[in-house]
């Protein structure tokens, strides 16, 4: 496997060359774009492992942007950390429910944006924990969850009519901890750990919004309960029927 490869919009030429130049010699293949137009062309070539997008960005700003990624299929899953120069959380948890995998503001060290990187690349690629086994010894490829089929290699959800709802990276990094642990409520502090690489604070929204994020994605059963329900004081828990199918 090579190097991760990491693409970064921003207008600012400065802290382009600086990012850049930072990212490679920490241990990624980083390159850079001003804006949404230049974007597009590049994710035409192909796609990075992971975007880190700014907020603030001449005539298409980072959220539209997010919200173009995150409803075309193609680009559903590519995991995005934002960039904001805005330290109200209202603005943070705006960026997360409209699908960005973490956010960083403005100023930050650069071994804390490699922090963040590298925490958002272990939970897309894989939880590194190992997944639990099938009676055949190997990892399921798919789960079913209610009246879902979770598609782990095509990381989506597919509904009974074939209906496809994409799976962002914290979408699917949530799934993956909870397919494990079915009926068993998941501590927010628990899954901030597993799912971000950090520890949680009070005040730290991130991780109850991405899996209300999720939750809606998943909905609820016949009798019109959710599937992913939160316990006061305590969690998460999927409470849907869980099964895994073999590879």
């Amino acid at each position: 496997m090579g190097l991760p490869s990491v693409l970064v919009v921003d207008d600012d030429p400065e802290l382009r060359t600086l990012l850049v130049a930072d990212l490679n010699r920490r241990g990624f293949a980083a390159h850079a774009v001003r804006d949404g137009a230049a974007l597009d062309g590049v994710l035409a070539q192909g796609l990075p492992d992971i975007l880190v997008l700014d907020w603030m960005l001449p005539e298409e700003d980072g959220p539209t942007i997010l919200r173009r990624l995150r409803a075309n299929p193609a680009t559903a899953h590519l995991p995005v950390l934002m960039l904001t120069a805005r330290a109200d959380d209202f603005d943070r948890i705006a960026g997360l429910e409209m699908g960005a995998d973490d956010y960083l503001t403005k100023p930050f060290l650069p071994r804390e944006l490699e922090a963040r990187l590298r925490a958002i690349l272990r939970r897309t690629r894989g939880l590194g924990g190992g997944a639990a086994a099938t009676p055949h010894g190997l990892a399921p490829t798919a789960w079913r969850i209610g009246p879902w089929r979770f598609d782990v290699a095509r990381r989506c959800l597919v509904a009974v009519d074939g209906t496809i709802q994409p799976l962002t990276g914290s979408d699917f990094a949530l799934l993956s901890l909870f397919v494990h642990h079915p009926g068993e409520v998941l501590h927010r502090d628990y899954l901030m750990r597993a799912t971000r690489g950090r520890e949680s604070d009070v005040f730290d929204r991130a991780i109850d919004v991405a899996v209300s994020r999720l939750r809606a994605k998943l909905g609820h059963d016949r009798d019109g309960m959710p599937l992913l329900r939160a316990v006061r004081g305590q969690g998460y828990v999927l409470s849907a029927s869980v099964a895994a199918e073999d590879s």
